[in-house]
């Protein structure tokens, strides 16, 4: 292929025809830029194919296993950071040779073939009678390597096509089962499943994380549906090898279905998640089972370290890219002449008031909800009046005539129809203080103006704002926080943390989400990037922010 060769494809199918690991990457280098879309591959040594293919008795399953394990690694390594085109390795040809009378037939239609071997006269019409669901006029392109920009280097340095798997074991495991999150199917989980299903040949079972165990996974109120988690990874399977039935079913344990099913005879893990594999052999031989073989899939290395440490390849990373975004559509468009305000509310421990300060250097006003709250008692306002007339003058202290907030603490706070009482006399009050500031902070030129507020959504103030900013934090991590800030015990924190909003509660207001988990030079790469976005949609120009 050439420069000027530059037509791009939708769906493409990709036939490696000389399986050697050390030539993945000038392979996908030189095929990636021209598919958009979907790109399959297919590992199929043609030579050993047409030795075999005068009879089925010959098909032999392992050599095809054997010749395509050592591919998966090397491929999703190397489409680490590709979001388009999706890639997918097929595994059709484990289960029978792929021959004329018995095409492959794609997952859709596909526009072009890239083979990595030369072009013959024979080889169109054998992509044409050897694989249905190619475009009628389907266009054929042999692979130059030397357009990959990293085949040399890598083919010098590697030159054995088993390397990578020679320490694993080859034995062949008809019913595995595996677990993890499936959040956003990503390269590191299409690696693991298609290693599962390579390697088992009847039956897959996959136990997909939900409630308690994804509840202090970070941004875990934005992780899909587990519904939707298990349709995609039974989705996936059945793409990459019809042939395999796959069980998922939700789990709020570390070991699942793998703890209690009788006919698995292998797990699957990570070797992150190794150490569980002990776990669930201790819990099926309580449960007189038999214990189940280990099989460690490496994982994917991401393209560079993640904000916490971890270099591989995560659907943390993917949930990050919304953070700073516009998630939903604003509650008010931005009208002239009138100060555009950013709702900004979270948990304990969230992080929201450093956020504040940060959009507050950017170049708005910042009006502070939790200080205006004790301005709504001062003596002789409307407030103080009624909150004096529902309470008692017990809740008066003698002194200064003010309202003594431990009294009325003790009052209200084990009794909600009493805190009730009070938030509907203190709530419009604070409101009614921050419109004025607002006001005063757009008369002295401040157009972006942020409501501060810990009980926005609780006290309805989403009427007064344009759009609605969340800072999100995991729970455990709000506690610890807390916890070595104000120095509380724990249980009281986690109390506290449990009367307020939970983070999945306040998702569906987000206009935009942040999240302060990471260093705070993080935050402030959020912080900018969700103002810059902020400019450009209320078109505002910085200078008179």
């Amino acid at each position: 292929m050439t420069e000027k060769n530059i037509r791009r494809f939708q769906t493409a199918l990709l036939l490696i025809t000389n399986p050697i690991r050390s030539r993945i990457p000038s392979i996908l280098s030189a095929v990636i830029p021209y598919v958009e879309r979907n790109l399959y591959i297919v590992v199929q040594n043609l030579h050993t194919q047409a030795s075999n293919a005068s009879s089925e008795r010959f098909f032999d399953r392992e050599q095809q296993k054997q010749c395509i394990r050592p591919m998966l690694h090397a491929i999703y390594k190397q489409v680490t950071s590709t979001k388009n085109p999706s890639v997918d390795v097929l595994l059709h040809n484990v289960d029978s040779v792929i021959k004329s009378t018995n095409p492959l037939r794609l997952p859709s239609l596909c526009e072009a073939v890239f083979a990595d071997c030369s072009s013959s006269p024979g080889l169109y019409n054998y992509c044409r009678d050897h694989f249905h669901q190619l475009d009628q006029n389907f266009e054929l392109r042999t692979i130059d390597e030397k357009d990959g920009k990293e085949d040399q280097l890598i083919e010098n340095s590697s030159t054995s096509d088993n390397d990578l798997f020679s320490h694993k074991s080859t034995s062949q495991y008809n019913r595995g089962v595996l677990g993890g999150t499936f959040d956003r199917l990503h390269n590191g989980h299409k690696l693991l499943l298609t290693e599962s299903a390579l390697l088992c040949d009847e039956k897959i079972v996959v136990g997909v994380t939900d409630g308690i165990m994804i509840q202090n996974k970070v941004l875990g109120e934005i992780i899909e549906p587990v519904a939707k988690r298990m349709s995609n990874v039974s989705s996936f399977v059945y793409l990459i090898r019809p042939s395999i039935h796959v069980h998922c079913e939700p789990i709020e344990d570390p070991c699942g279905p793998s703890a209690t099913m009788p006919d698995l005879n292998c797990i699957i893990v990570t070797e992150e998640t190794q150490q569980g594999a002990a776990q669930v052999n201790k819990e099926r031989a309580e449960n007189k089972l038999s214990q189940l073989p280990v099989h460690v899939v490496s994982m994917v290395p991401a393209d560079e370290e993640n904000f916490d440490g971890d270099n591989k390849l995560s659907s943390t990373s993917f949930r990050r890219q919304i953070l700073g975004t516009l998630i939903r559509q604003p509650l008010k468009a931005s009208e002239p002449n009138r100060p555009y305000i950013i709702g900004l509310t979270g948990g304990i421990g969230s992080g929201k008031s450093s956020i504040a300060r940060r959009i507050e250097k950017l170049g708005a006003a910042v009006v502070d909800c939790d200080k205006l709250g004790h301005e709504a008692y001062k003596v002789d306002t409307d407030a103080y009046r009624k909150v004096i007339e529902t309470f008692g003058s017990e809740v008066i202290n003698p002194t200064d005539r003010s309202i003594d907030r431990k009294i009325l603490g003790k009052k209200v706070f084990q009794s909600p129809d009493e805190m009730k009482k009070l938030t509907s006399i203190v709530w419009p009050a604070i409101l009614n203080l921050a419109q004025e500031r607002i006001e005063q902070f757009f008369q002295q030129g401040k157009r972006i103006i942020v409501l501060d507020a810990a009980v926005l959504l609780e006290a309805k103030w989403t009427v007064a704002v344009n759009e609605i900013w969340i800072a999100s934090i995991p729970p455990k991590e709000a506690v610890r926080r807390v916890v070595e800030r104000d120095r509380l015990p724990v249980e009281e924190v986690k109390h506290r943390l449990d009367a307020q909003m939970s983070n999945e509660t306040r998702l569906p207001y987000a206009n935009v989400l942040l999240c302060t988990y990471w260093a705070e030079s993080i935050t402030q790469k959020q912080v900018e990037y969700a103002w810059q976005l902020l400019l450009q949609r209320i078109g505002n120009d910085t200078s008179s922010v």
